[in-house]
């Protein structure tokens, strides 16, 4: 692969940030050209691969040591999006809570242990970082991270309860600095576990939805039963969705450490050989039809491809920094890149590659 000999043109807005420095612009508009365009993502790669960005020794003090507020350049960084018609927010949004396990192998990594990974179906070495990200019909973007550090957690209990404080915080954070409009959070059945994690919410007065876990207890008839059990005890109704068939069920009805809310049983028709598991969706919108809760919670996949697609194209997961200082600028250089490719040219912002 041949050098990068210019900066691309999507790294332009952070002329105007005032959270960075005239030198500390340059190491950025170096990283987020490397983590776009080049072949490494890593500190001694982007400098080796990016001509403009001086030496390597100098892109690494910039990780590391350079003093910087990083919650402003997350901020100035959604401020830019909204200066924009297809990236700028609006109350038909959504905001996904989510977390993403990285698996590493080094065991001095800031916040490294071990955690169960849901794609691989069991636990492994890594870190684990809690997500809030924005999606609505034109545009998809993360708007904010927090590093679960298990080592901090006494045992299980302790260390569910500080993940959802990490949510907690991220809401707090998007609602009362940040101010995103979007009306509804999306959560899996982790989240949505966390019955304070949903009244946060709600004392915001956004609306929410989120799958129960199979054993939640809801009351039916004036009897309380597991959901999974339900199920097996109603008839469903097919209904045709956006070109897929669904079998479906829906109520107001109390859920356990919830109180009332909206639940749709749903099960998408599939093939013989594809799996699909039934889905028991709830949401405090209590009056919105069953066909607006299924299309709103499709929604949250958006964040599964948006790691998927980090990790695989940008590097998520492959910083090699042991500072925790450092660590975090990367992830959040990560969000800036992913964020900035859209902004820059119709060529793709790459006509800096020579």
């Amino acid at each position: 692969m041949l050098p990068i000999t210019d900066f691309l043109s999507c790294t332009d807005p952070l002329d105007e940030f005032d959270s960075l420095s005239h030198h500390q612009t340059q190491h950025a508009k170096t990283y987020v050209t490397g983590l776009a365009a080049g072949r490494s993502k890593i500190v001694n790669g982007i400098a080796r691969e990016v001509l403009p960005s001086g030496s390597d020794r100098a892109l690494n003090k910039f990780i590391t040591e350079y003093d910087r507020d990083e919650d402003e350049l997350n901020h100035e960084r959604l401020e830019e999006l909204q200066n924009h018609g297809d990236t700028r927010w609006s109350t038909d949004g959504y905001i996904v809570i989510d977390d993403s396990v990285l698996q590493r192998t080094g065991k001095e990594l800031p916040g490294a242990g071990s955690f169960y990974d849901h794609s691989e179906g069991e636990p492994v070495w890594g870190q684990d970082l809690v997500y809030a990200f924005y999606t609505d019909h034109k545009t998809s973007y993360p708007l904010a991270f927090r590093q679960f550090e298990k080592d901090e957690c006494e045992d299980q209990e302790e260390a569910e309860k500080t993940k959802y404080d990490l949510a907690r915080e991220l809401i707090t954070e998007l609602e009362e600095e940040v101010g995103v409009p979007a009306a509804t959070y999306l959560f899996d059945s982790w989240f949505a576990h966390g019955s304070e994690l949903i009244k946060h919410v709600e004392s915001h007065r956004k609306d929410w939805i989120g799958p129960l876990r199979s054993n939640r207890q809801v009351t039916f008839d004036g009897e309380e039963k597991r959901v999974d059990a339900l199920a097996e005890s109603i008839d469903t109704e097919e209904r045709e969705i956006d070109d897929e068939v669904y079998n479906i069920w829906t109520k107001t009805l109390p859920v356990s450490k919830l109180g009332e809310v909206r639940l749709v049983i749903t099960e998408k028709e599939v093939d013989e050989d594809e799996e699909n598991p039934v889905k028991y969706l709830a949401t405090n919108k209590i009056d919105a039809p069953s066909a607006h809760i299924i299309r709103s919670y499709s929604k949250r996949w958006r964040i599964e491809t948006f790691f998927e697609d980090s990790k695989e194209e940008l590097g998520l997961g492959g910083c090699e920094v042991r500072n925790s200082d450092g660590a975090s600028i990367d992830v959040h250089l990560q969000m800036l890149t992913d964020s900035l490719l859209p902004l820059g040219s119709p060529s793709t912002g790459l006509e800096g590659l020579s």
